[in-house]
């Protein structure tokens, strides 16, 4: 452990243990004020665990009579908080169990008791120990322990809001009558990081208060330890009751259940919780003996019954252990009409077959009002997916009868044309060499084109 949790402290060492003597009452008077305790030690030992002692010494003239009964007033305070703790008894000494997450101021007085004499008290005598250092943001939160069943303990908690990444949480313990602090040695782990111990039930004596301490290591922050006092048995968490066991009688159910042997009854309670059907609501009943008898229950119904236990010490309160399995008693629902259940089967049938009926009948009145406007899609499917391009397939009919034919391909014969210059008519005839082929014929290109009088121009056509 680090810190000043490790180290005894001792605020002063003199502890003068004088024996409180007193004067008659017809010597002490209201002049005569009561000197203050002196000499005020603090010793911290283990976690949590303080020692204060005292001294106090009479007056000189009183120091001879022994029929004056003093006795000391003693109350400590937390920072920010009041008075506590008030005692009042003849002992130089007391002893505390606290929490060092913030300071405390120890004060302590003599006074006269019982009441009839007339001296006045003395004045306070006050020592304050100081919280241990680090801001408190970087302690853990959230700190919780439960001791599962008298078997093991879970104590768990959440980061510290401005605890650095790097923080790492060590769990110390310790009790009285241990030599030294003890460590956590099985950590429950969280996203990689220390978020829990887990004390089994052999490292620990639940007769006594078990005083815890968590404390943190980071390079950029110093961490704040965290303390906590769990009182003994007050924060055991039961196992659920077992084994219910259901008798009718004439006009009522006897109910009892099964607990472990080691558990004390005088600190055990029992809540029962019952309801007729899963759709009512529970209604809960108090026990202190695993017994119960149930007379307004509807036998003409299947009840649901479950039962849990809490473990109470010293009328603190524990927790509540988690609900016993279902147990059911009572007639079984399904052997006499239940009218509720038959109209909730019913009625969604009926306001089924109507919403049917209804949207049947405005399908037809919206046709006749709104005709379908036909789907192109539809219409030209058959172009597009069927037919292949075949528009006459498509549109069913024969090929003729379309105004739009396919383009054929016609081969046309080319025809020459060449200029020749005929002899005219008086010039004679063509001579044998000048004959015009077997295919040739004559074209005049254009007859009013002036020619001479020996020759005349035509166009020679062959093809």
């Amino acid at each position: 452990m680090r810190g000043s949790v490790w180290r005894l402290i001792v605020l002063s060492v003199p502890c003068l243990l004088a024996v409180p003597l007193g004067a008659v009452k017809d010597r002490c008077t209201w002049s005569a004020i009561l000197p203050s305790p002196t000499h005020l030690n603090v010793t911290l030992k283990g976690i949590g665990f303080i020692n204060y002692t005292w001294a106090w010494k009479p007056p000189s003239d009183l120091e001879n009579s022994t029929s004056f009964p003093v006795r000391y007033k003693s109350s400590l305070k937390y920072e920010g908080d009041e008075w506590e703790g008030t005692k009042i008894n003849p002992f130089l000494t007391r002893t505390e169990v606290v929490t060092l997450n913030t300071g405390i101021t120890f004060r302590v007085k003599a006074l006269v008791e019982p009441e009839g004499y007339d001296c006045q008290e003395s004045n306070w005598t006050e020592i304050y120990i100081p919280p241990e250092e680090g801001d408190a943001e970087t302690s853990v939160r959230n700190f919780s322990c439960v001791y599962y069943n008298f078997e093991y303990i879970n104590c768990t908690w959440d980061f510290g809001h401005k605890a650095p990444s790097d923080t790492v949480y060590d769990f110390h313990y310790w009790q009285d009558g241990l030599e030294v602090i003890q460590n956590c040695t099985s950590y429950i782990l969280k996203d990689g990081r220390t978020a829990g111990c887990h004390l089994h039930g052999d490292k620990f004596d639940d007769k006594l208060d078990l005083n815890t301490c968590v404390t943190g290591v980071s390079a950029g922050a110093t961490i704040k330890p965290f303390f906590y006092n769990l009182e003994s048995k007050s924060f055991v968490k039961l196992s659920p009751p077992w084994g219910i066991n259901i008798l009718k009688t004439d006009n009522a159910f006897d109910i009892n259940w099964e607990v472990p042997a080691y558990w004390n009854q005088k600190c055990v309670n029992y809540q029962l919780r019952m309801r007729s059907g899963a759709s009512s609501p529970w209604k809960l009943h108090s026990y202190t003996n695993p017994t119960a008898k149930i007379i307004d229950a509807n036998t003409r119904v299947r009840n649901i019954v479950q039962v849990q236990a809490k473990h109470s010490f010293c009328g603190d309160n524990g927790v509540w252990s988690e609900w016993s399995t279902e147990k059911y008693f009572g007639e079984d629902m399904g052997q006499s009409w239940n009218w509720k259940v038959v109209l909730l089967i019913i009625i969604p049938i009926l306001v089924a077959a109507a919403a049917i009926v209804l949207l049947t009948y405005l399908k037809q009145l919206q046709i006749l009002i709104l005709p379908p406007i036909p789907d192109p899609g539809k219409l030209f499917k058959g172009m597009f997916g069927d037919s292949n391009g075949d528009y006459s397939t498509w549109n069913k009919q024969p090929k003729g009868s379309l105004t739009f034919k396919a383009e054929e391909e016609i081969i046309c014969k080319v025809t020459t044309v060449e200029q020749l210059t005929c002899p005219s008519e008086r010039g004679g005839k063509l001579g044998e060499n000048e004959g015009l082929e077997e295919d040739a014929f004559i074209v005049c290109v254009d007859e009013e084109i002036s020619v001479d009088d020996d020759h005349v121009r035509y166009d020679l056509v062959t093809s």
